[in-house]
């Protein structure tokens, strides 16, 4: 449950003036369930799994009233594996979010730790099963998804419209080009239409390492509201090193290792309907490798969400990945990567 605390309570700390603009909302989400991956080389695996649909997390997010319609912003967001009580992320404390900004009527500005205009497009715009379960980037997945020491800006809507931009600097001394990332989308959302352009562009050069092409990732999607039913539709571009980085390297099916598409084309597509409580979700992605290996892949997928409440939901899904010419993509959820080309889940979820 959400609850909106005012200010600390504590005088030395705080006057009344401050506690009567200020808030803090703490948040989160605990997502436990049972995964059952099939089709690998090592055999079948059953595992108790955190954070499957939706990576288990919590944080805390504010806002000051500053006057003038201007509000300074704060977010502290961590994952958590429920099952095992240890962080993710890299084992970091707020590896999802840590941002600071400010909000008004240009729009907002904040800095820190945070999601790209890219990965923000493919969650909210193409992937109704939002990366979770039969996660889109099992195909898709690209340079840009989480940004350190980035500055993002993101423009009110306006008639429809909206845009925003960001710039993630590299930090490598000496040459202010290497490790940076700059990206943005542009958009229009109004009534049951959403369409949305986004790019995420990365300089792979480090201290050591020089002479390399950049990674450039590029998605259009969009989906429409028809009432009964909600489609979906994307379509990708990646090219360069690291545009198009592994989940999992391993050989999962024998063989040799596989290797990371450098230029390849990928396909989304989703439907949603629902009915009372309940949803159905079907998807469909293709991973079209441009390069001489020709590793091609698609997934099709199907998902059932049944809501006890607002806040509380029991899932299942089950999805497949079909791999060619050495391709070696696993099924791989929020949480875990895979093991095999199958997954079955089946999980609850609870929001507070």
């Amino acid at each position: 449950m959400k609850k909106i605390l005012s200010a600390l309570c504590l005088l030395p700390l705080c006057s009344g003036a401050a506690m009567a603009q200020s808030a803090l909302t703490l948040y989160g989400v605990l997502d436990m369930g049972v995964s059952v991956d099939r089709g690998g080389l090592a055999g079948a695996s059953t595992r108790l799994t955190s954070g499957m649909a939706t990576q288990s997390r919590w944080g805390v997010r504010g806002s000051e009233d500053l006057g003038g319609g201007l509000s300074a912003v704060f977010a502290i967001e961590g994952g958590f594996s429920a099952d095992k009580g240890t962080s993710t992320q890299g084992n970091t404390l707020f590896g999802r979010t840590t941002i600071v900004g400010l909000r008004g009527d240009f729009g907002s500005v904040t800095a820190g730790l945070q999601d790209t205009p890219y990965f923000t497009t493919l969650n909210s715009v193409v992937d109704p099963l939002r990366n979770g379960i039969a996660r889109s980037n099992n195909l898709t997945s690209a340079t840009g998804v989480r940004a350190r020491n980035s500055v993002l800006y993101r423009s009110k809507p306006l008639n429809g419209f909206s845009g925003d931009l960001m710039y993630s600097a590299g930090e490598v001394a000496g040459d202010n080009a290497a490790g940076r990332a700059l990206g943005g989308s542009f958009g229009y959302s109004e009534g049951p239409l959403t369409v949305r352009l986004a790019y995420h562009n990365r300089n792979n050069n480090t201290e050591l390492l020089k002479g390399t092409d950049n990674a450039k990732n590029i998605l259009l999607g969009g989906n429409y509201d028809f009432g009964p039913a909600k489609v979906y539709a994307g379509y990708a571009s990646a090219k360069g090193l690291n545009s198009s980085p592994l989940n999992n390297p391993a050989a999962s099916f024998g063989g040799a290792a596989p290797t990371a598409s450098t230029d390849s084309r990928d396909l989304m597509l989703a439907l949603t309907v629902p009915f009372g409580a309940s949803t159905l979700i079907a998807t469909y992605g293709r991973k079209d490798d441009k390069t001489a290996l020709d590793q091609d892949a698609q997934q099709v997928a199907l998902a059932y969400l049944y809501a006890l409440s607002k806040r509380t939901d029991v899932y299942s899904s089950y999805a497949l990945i079909r791999n060619h010419n050495g391709a070696a993509y696993t099924e791989g959820n929020s949480e875990e990567p895979g093991t095999g080309n199958k997954q079955f889940t089946l999980g609850l979820r609870h929001r507070f």
